[in-house]
């Protein structure tokens, strides 16, 4: 089996069809596809057990809910294949997807991981990332270099097919809502040979209840967390890298304390304005000194950590103007 395709389930019967369809009507049929019920209360199960019947392909394993990091480590734990793939069960691949993959397999023989480009499907309308070029890349740092500045390539699980061997020290954090984050660049530090393509096999379906488009909640602070990891684990691998690394952190502060400068007050929201302050105290010293970070940026941490109803001012009047366009996936967490 040359490739096993993870999509947990949680909740999504009415998009499940759909993401399966568009797995099973792939150009490239040497694959497994492994549905994992991740514990819905709606009648995701059912349909699951419907699919498997219909196609040998498909396989399905019931759990009760723990989170999409445990339902993708648990896919991984029943895959076969040699690489895997994942994708969310209320989004698609293009149909030549993997096809284009097993293409660039055949000439690189070697290759540890293949980034595919994708695009974001707004009520039908389709916007393609900015397109990365063509590229083979053979040296980790470069590969890291790339997930920080393209939009096309991110610290997105599901715009990449990774060889098997990448995940025997490697597991998605189970219990975190930016999973993503710290998995994609220990995965790339890891990868040895990436093929890079700039066409779109992938297709994210925006909807208004997600993660990143809901309001504030508790849980949402992962990204902070998530990336001050990020940022600890660049500045000991990568010093040169420092300056991204902290520039991305600095957008998952400006990020939260968006959430929050929108949010009613209440006991919890008072609770973390004061983490919120907390951490950007950690970092002042290095915001201050890098003279990369823009005037902007660090205009808006003073504000976060004096005023917050200021800073939601601030926000929408100079910082959204600025963040629009941004090559980093993060974007999409302050729109």
């Amino acid at each position: 089996m040359l490739l096993s395709v993870i999509m947990p389930v949680y909740n999504t019967s009415a998009t499940l069809g759909d993401a399966v369809k568009s797995v099973l009507e792939q150009r490239f049929s040497n694959f497994e596809l492994i549905l994992i019920n991740d514990g819905s209360s709606d009648s995701s199960p059912e349909i699951c057990d419907l699919l498997a019947k219909t196609d040998e392909r498909i396989k399905v394993v019931h759990q009760k809910n723990k989170g999409l990091s445990a339902a993708r480590n648990q896919g991984i734990k029943a895959a076969s294949g040699e690489f895997y793939a994942f994708i969310d069960s209320d989004d698609r691949f293009d149909e030549e997807a993997f096809l284009n993959f097993y293409e660039a397999r055949v000439q690189h023989e070697d290759m540890t991981m293949y980034v595919m480009n994708f695009d974001k499907v707004y009520g039908g309308i389709s916007v393609p990332k900015k397109r990365s070029k063509n590229s083979i890349i053979t040296e980790p740092k470069e590969l890291i270099k790339l997930i920080f500045s393209s939009s096309g390539v991110a610290f997105y699980t599901w715009n990449k097919i990774y060889r098997h061997s990448l995940f025997q020290s490697v597991s998605f954090p189970e219990g975190k809502i930016f999973e993503d984050i710290v998995t994609t660049y220990k995965l790339a530090k890891l990868s040895s040979k990436t093929i890079v393509t700039t066409t779109v096999g992938y297709h994210y379906i925006r909807r208004s209840n997600t993660i990143v488009s809901s309001t504030f909640s508790p849980e949402y602070y992962d990204i902070l967390t998530e990336t001050e990891q990020l940022y600890a684990l660049v500045k000991n691998d990568f010093p040169e890298l420092k300056h991204v690394a902290l520039q991305k952190l600095i957008e998952s502060i400006i990020s939260v304390g968006y959430k929050l400068s929108q949010a009613s007050e209440s006991p919890d929201t008072v609770a973390f304005q004061k983490r919120l302050q907390q951490d950007i105290q950690l970092y002042q010293n290095e915001i201050d000194n890098d003279k990369k970070i823009p005037l902007y940026y660090k205009i808006g941490l003073k504000l976060l950590k004096s005023d917050i109803s200021s800073y939601k001012d601030y926000y929408k009047a100079t910082l959204k103007k600025n963040i629009i366009g941004k090559q980093s996936e993060s974007e999409d967490k302050f729109l």
